[in-house]
């Protein structure tokens, strides 16, 4: 009787990890501010600040974590990183003070820096070669899955204005749903059960189909990268898209909140119909990318996200109805774009450098994040409003439409050179 490959069970302990720690850090925890407003009198600027600043030390952890996983256990670190996000989030429900909220959120990042994104890419990789792809849709989903059922759980707490007792909640998720999968059946890689990646039989293991398939400019160092117009226009591209996904996930409960009158149950509701469109809309553009050229359904993502910004713009805090339809545009919109920039990169660099492209796009990627967060914050309470941040971004979203569209016809003329 074969044996189960056991990555099957290692690629499910890290879809729950990474879908309550992405679904705490970025979708939950947001839900909280209006709360945090009413009861401290902070301002939309103040209380998302300390966010920002999460993504801004989350950019330079990672360099470090980097540096780790190639030398230690990941599953050790993913553990470590596991407790200190739990004992962190038992700290936020004594905070009292603005810097109490920072302090939080600087260890809460390097929590999630432990046990996030890239480690668990990083272990994916190993135990997936000829799977790969299918892993890391399935991964990606998980931030959505998050998105969408952590704030359910919290609802009746917010509704009742205790974000302390919503805390808790999250608390007793994560403690079971993190701790538990990285204790087992995690494992670092096959060798580690007498395995190969994939399961194949060890003479199978390594062969040519199972060779990663490699990007446009496959093998550019960093430096050769950096002399190619191609790598500054995706970076414009992602970073501009990066800042307006993490701008709207962190200030959006606060606009539909305290600017649109949602109360603590719909806004949860919202929010979760947000995230189970943001599910389809991996599924969908992975899909789509399959199919057609990358560089094109990258496009339609971009379309896709700047509608939802359109309709978010729109809003006149009278209409459920509307709420709902932004919640689906900008859900499968925002899924699409974060799906198709992972891909667009592999798409140039995938190769033997491309581990550290990768990791030069993410250090970029992250600060951009987080200066749209502070931005929006100021804009907000400067302006009064919301609608010149929200201008801001669909301009953003016009800039990174006519980088991918520059990236398109290079990529085409560097193709049509190699194959003649």
């Amino acid at each position: 009787m074969p044996r189960i490959f056991y990555g099957w069970f290692v690629l499910i302990a890290l879809f729950v990890t990474y879908a309550v720690s992405n679904g705490i850090s970025n979708f939950t925890l947001p839900l909280l501010y209006p709360s945090l407003i009413e009861e401290f009198t902070w301002n939309e600027a103040e209380v998302t600040r300390p966010a920002a600043l999460m993504f801004f030390a989350a950019a330079f952890y990672s360099i470090a974590v980097g540096f780790l996983i190639d030398r230690f256990s990941a599953r050790r670190m993913m553990i470590t990183g596991a407790v200190i996000v739990i004992v962190d989030l038992i700290a936020y429900t004594f905070i009292s003070e603005l810097w109490h909220l920072t302090a939080v959120h600087l260890i809460f990042s390097f929590g999630l820096a432990l046990c996030g994104m890239m480690p668990v890419m990083v272990v994916a990789s190993r135990w997936f070669t000829k799977y790969r792809g299918f892993a890391f849709g399935t991964l990606l989903m998980a931030s959505s899955f998050g998105g969408a059922t952590l704030p359910l759980t919290i609802a009746g707490s917010l509704q009742e204005s205790d974000w302390r007792a919503a805390l808790w909640i999250l608390i007793t998720i994560a403690a079971v749903c993190m701790v538990v999968p990285l204790v087992w059946p995690l494992r670092d890689k096959p060798e580690d059960v007498g395995q190969t990646p994939d399961g194949l039989p060890v003479a199978d293991a390594g062969s040519p189909e199972e060779k990663e398939q490699l990007g446009i400019v496959a093998g550019a160092t960093i430096s050769e990268a950096m002399k190619m117009p191609i790598f500054y226009l995706l970076v414009v591209a992602t970073g501009t898209l990066w800042y307006c996904i993490t701008s709207v996930l962190q200030h959006q409960s606060i606009y539909l909140g305290r600017d649109q009158g949602l109360g603590g149950a719909e806004l949860a509701f919202a929010f979760s119909i947000f995230f189970w469109c943001s599910i389809i809309g991996k599924v969908l553009f992975g899909w789509l990318s399959d199919k057609f050229s990358k560089g094109h359904i990258m496009l339609l993502a971009i379309i896709n996200i700047t509608a939802g910004l359109v309709v978010l713009r729109m809003l006149d805090g009278s209409s459920m109805t509307m709420v709902y339809i932004y919640a689906l545009v900008y859900g499968i919109g925002f899924a699409g774009t974060f799906t198709m920039v992972q891909l667009m990169i592999a798409d140039l660099f995938a190769g033997p450098t491309y581990g550290r492209i990768l990791g030069v796009y993410f250090f970029v990627d992250t600060l951009a994040a987080g200066t749209g967060i502070f931005i929006t914050g100021v804009i907000r309470v400067r302006a009064g409003s919301y609608i010149p941040a929200i201008d801001l971004m669909i301009g953003m979203c016009v800039v990174a439409t006519i980088c991918v569209i520059a990236i398109n016809r290079l990529a085409a003329k560097r193709v049509q050179s190699v194959t003649t």
